[in-house]
């Protein structure tokens, strides 16, 4: 241990003195308080961390650790270490940090707060400066090298834009801000309240003229939306009407349909309103495009056009057994998403973004439940059926990661127009990350040469059953229950 070149004993090592480290400032000096970061305190802390990162990058051939940090046996302790602390929060009911003298509240403890706990903070902070350094080094091969722009590539992209994203989103909340505001029938209303029930005077008025409420034949709302005249003080007056996927824009801001009078129903004269204004969301999304455009790229690259049709050829039965198990993986996704087949779906679910969401996730599901079922045969040495996929196994999850990335980025974008937050780590949005993370460990495992095959298939199986959770085990989690925007009553 602590050979040059560093191994992953090393990088677990490392991931685990930030745990302890991050429990001695949990102890010393509390929790992140994450409102000390609005800028120019962010960017100055981005810029910092950036010429960290530079200089890191420089010095990587004198320092053994800084070349370290830019490897795959530093990101698979890193992500393992990810999973873990993710899947402590998605077990435990989240709250949000208060101010006062007791932030935490009485009968409350660290893991309630996993988003202001050290040690979680740490380790995403590591898992950002090794992406960081990877880009840099992927830059300079690029930039060395004679790629062709396909090869420019699907890596470097997904990197660099989960770089972008993830340090945008983290140093950018601290200015995002979300207000409500509660305006009645025919009273223009300029005030709005934050999270911590401050008033905060807007740079425009809002008159509800009608609130608009549609339901189902039991009586579940179809649709609710408002329509509305905003008034800026130095421009004319604007009447629109806001539904649940359909937000307004106004001087930076954009406000959203969030609730009414659930007492009155459809008589209610009251609409709430949420009113968001987030300041980095142009970086957040130059970094979840990147990603879109990594996994396409992903997505081509992985596919074996020349080799499955030859393979095909030459083993007719095992590629018609292939395709039944696929079809057949395929047919128990569709059945057990009951939200497909609903006719009463609630409005948040009556988006654009609802199908393209769904298929791409079911396709993902259906390649990963195929690549779990082929692991468990290839673990239990009964895998000469299955002689096409057993060359293409990689190949088929890198699809599934791929596929997996644009729904949870389709998801984001979804999030966005349809409740003002790409990404407030609800429940549902946690295990997701927790899949995806637990799918990245075997992504980059598989890419160290020293890799143990047997132990890459048994990440396959622990991710897909991780998976399960994100799938339909939500639902049944007590933490998720009155807490999740995704648990619907169908």
């Amino acid at each position: 241990m602590w050979n040059k070149p560093y191994g992953m004993k090393e990088g677990f090592l490392i991931g685990g003195g930030l745990i302890l480290a991050g429990l001695v400032l949990q102890l010393s000096i509390g929790p992140v308080v994450w409102n000390a970061f609005r800028w120019p305190v962010n960017g100055m802390v981005l810029s910092l961390f950036l010429l960290l990162i530079a200089l890191s990058h420089q010095l990587r051939k004198k320092v053994c650790s800084f070349q370290f940090l830019g490897t795959n046996k530093a990101a698979v302790p890193a992500l393992v270490y990810a999973v873990v602390l993710t899947v402590i929060m998605g077990l435990t009911r989240q709250k949000s940090l208060t101010p006062g003298p007791s932030p935490m509240g009485e009968g409350s403890l660290w893991i309630n707060y996993m988003l202001n706990f050290w040690p979680f903070v740490l380790i995403y902070v590591y898992i950002a400066v090794i992406l960081g350094l990877t880009v840099l080094r992927q830059l300079k091969t690029w930039a060395t090298a004679h790629f062709s722009l396909f090869t420019f590539h699907f890596s470097l992209l997904s990197h660099l834009g989960l770089f972008l994203a993830m340090t945008a989103a983290t140093l950018g909340n601290a200015d995002m801000q979300r207000l409500k505001m509660v305006t009645v029938k025919g009273v223009p209303e300029s005030r709005a309240i934050d999270q911590q029930s401050m008033v905060v005077q807007m740079p425009f008025t809002i008159e509800l003229k009608d609130f608009i409420m549609e339901t189902y034949d039991g009586g579940k709302p179809k649709r609710y939306a408002s329509d509305i005249i905003i008034t800026p003080h130095d421009k004319a007056p604007i009447a629109v009407t806001i539904d649940v996927n359909k937000p307004a824009e106004m001087d930076g801001w954009k406000i959203y349909q969030y609730s009414y009078d659930t007492q009155m129903g459809t008589k209610s004269e009251m609409s709430i309103l949420e009113l968001v204004s987030d300041p980095w969301l142009p970086l957040v999304y130059t970094g979840f495009y990147m990603m879109l455009g990594g996994a396409v790229l992903m997505i081509l690259r992985a596919i074996p056009w020349r080799g499955s049709v030859r393979q095909t050829r030459k083993h007719p039965k095992a590629a018609l057994l292939l395709f039944a198990l696929v079809a057949t993986c395929f047919f128990c996704v569709h059945h057990f998403m009951p939200i497909l087949h609903s006719d009463t779906l609630v409005p948040a679910l009556q988006s654009p973004w609802f199908r393209p969401h769904i298929i791409v996730y079911m396709l993902a599901y259906t390649l990963m439940a195929a690549a779990a079922i082929i692991a468990l045969f290839k673990i239990l040495k009964r895998h000469s059926q299955f002689s096409i996929l057993n060359s293409q196994l990689a190949n088929v999850v890198y699809i599934g990661v791929a596929l997996i990335t644009i729904g949870m980025l389709f998801g984001a974008l979804w999030a966005k127009e349809a409740w003002g937050h790409y990404w407030e780590w609800d429940p549902k949005e946690t295990w997701a990350a927790i899949t995806w993370f637990a799918y990245l460990v075997y992504v980059h495992y598989r890419q160290i040469p020293t890799h143990k095959p047997k132990l890459a298939l048994w990440v396959l199986v622990i991710s897909f059953a991780l998976l399960q959770m994100c799938w339909w085990g939500i639902k049944f989690l007590p933490s998720a229950q009155g807490a999740s925007v995704h648990v619907y009553n169908m």
